[in-house]
């Protein structure tokens, strides 16, 4: 692949701050997602750890707080945010951001760094206007605050998130709750490890479950991170290394996965010796999952329509020492004219929103439509229908996204069982997290998963 090269400076600009500005102007595009533009620049600038995670920490926790820091921008600037080139925009953002929620960079380091960037891109003419903004940024903090709080647009602002999702949201859990979770999408989430269970030397012991305790103390002992904790299935810590630095992760011993993602194969629960099909399964988690748990009994094949992707699940699979599992490029939303009902289990993760994901991927709030909620239901409404071709009769199947929208979740599925009402039944439906969708008053403990809608299917005999 054909890395993009950032261009060497003549001007002296930190590593980390001029990635980050990189990667906030290719945001602009739209054309790719965050974490690549990052990850390609962090990349050909052979960033330093250290670089690396403060580029990151700049452009997520920029993208957090856009319409936060737009806002200020506009009250500051005499004429307005829209009068500004949209480079200076992204400096402003990026000092102001430094200023406000890094308290470790000295002011007069970050209004330097801000002015000498100006003069790397070729702005040497504004950066008096920046100067002078994030030199008076301090003193007004407070007034801006205050400002925001009077503003109709107090929420969107405070919780940069689209007007039409606030809405959305509020609609669908309330206001209360709503806001709730408008402010858990700006948490910085945990990572989280999975282990493969059969990579970790244990003594023989009677039941699975004591053998998956036994590789869960083994991770941590191996990560070795302060503040890794445990929920009994994964290993999390915030921040730290680089996944791929990882030693667990290079062996093959653990893959990332958030614990609302485990349950759509916890609910499916294949077992060795079955024939298991996961539809639409790119980046490859839940394929794993499913291996680790068949332990090289029976059949699996992982299918996905986009062969980038599904080269990305075949390295995962060979990385864990799956390479048994059988990968198939397809397109599922057409017919599989081989499909036969032969599967004891079919698993299909569809494409969704991705509204449960809003905490990782920083950037997607800022991209949906809400146009795009009944295009991906219709969507997933095709994928459920054909992945149903591929059960046998006692068979059953698993729909699941990583969403909470109505449209692609219960009534995608209320939809083919309406239609499939004599061969299909409807066993159990789980949302995640719990305290988002409960009827009681629940305090936050589940507060540090992704959202996720998972249901499980039955085939009649």
């Amino acid at each position: 692949m054909n890395r993009k090269r950032t261009p060497k400076l003549n001007i002296r600009v930190t590593p980390a701050r001029w990635v980050a500005f990189r990667t906030l102007q290719d945001f602009r595009k739209g054309q790719k997602f965050i974490d690549e533009i990052l990850h390609d620049y962090a990349d050909s600038s052979r960033l330093s750890r250290e670089d690396r995670a403060l580029s990151h920490q700049l452009v997520y926790g920029v993208l957090r707080n856009l319409y936060r820091l737009d806002f200020w921008i506009d009250r500051m600037s005499s004429k307005g945010i829209g009068s500004l080139p949209e480079s200076i925009v992204d400096a402003l953002r990026l000092g102001l951001f430094q200023l406000a929620f890094l308290d470790r960079i000295p002011a007069h380091a970050v209004v330097d760094e801000s002015v000498r960037l100006c003069d790397a891109i070729s702005m040497g003419p504004i950066k008096g206007l920046v100067n002078a903004i994030l030199r008076r940024f301090p003193g007004r903090r407070d007034a801006l605050e205050a400002d925001i709080e009077r503003d109709p647009r107090q929420v969107a602002i405070q919780t940069s998130h689209p007007d039409w999702l606030i809405d959305w949201a509020n609609h669908l859990f309330g206001k209360d709750r709503a806001e709730a979770w408008l402010r858990h999408n700006n948490t910085p989430p945990r990572l989280h490890l999975a282990p493969i269970t059969s990579h970790f030397p244990q003594d023989p012991t009677p039941s699975r479950s004591e053998r998956e305790a036994k590789a869960i103390r083994r991770l941590l002992e191996a990560i070795g991170e302060g503040e890794a904790k445990t929920d009994g299935e994964t290993v999390s810590w915030e921040g730290g290394l680089p996944v791929a630095e990882l030693g667990v992760i290079r062996s093959g011993q653990a893959y990332v996965q958030d614990p609302a993602a485990r349950q759509a194969v916890k609910l499916l629960a294949p077992e060795p010796g079955e024939s298991v099909y996961d539809l639409c399964s790119a980046p490859g988690g839940k394929t794993l999952q499913i291996a680790d748990l068949l332990e090289a009994q029976g059949k699996l094949v992982s299918v996905d329509s986009n062969v980038n992707r599904l080269k990305q699940v075949s390295e995962n699979l060979s990385r864990c020492g799956f390479d048994w599992v059988e990968t198939v490029c397809r397109d599922l939303t057409r017919d599989w004219e081989e499909a036969n009902q032969s599967a004891d289990a079919v698993l299909v993760d569809a494409p969704c929103t991705g509204l449960g994901t809003l905490r990782r991927k920083v950037d997607l709030r800022y991209r949906l439509k809400p146009s795009d909620v009944e295009e991906l239901a219709k969507k997933g409404l095709s994928l459920l229908e054909n992945a149903s071709r591929l059960v046998r009769p006692g068979g059953r199947l698993v729909f699941s996204t990583c969403t909470l929208t109505l449209e692609e979740n219960e009534e995608t599925v209320r939809r083919f069982l309406s239609k499939h009402s004599k061969e299909w039944n409807l066993v159990r439906e789980i949302k995640s997290p719990a305290w988002l969708f409960s009827d009681t008053e629940d305090d936050q403990s589940e507060v540090e998963t992704d959202g996720s809608y998972c249901a499980l299917l039955s085939r009649a005999n």
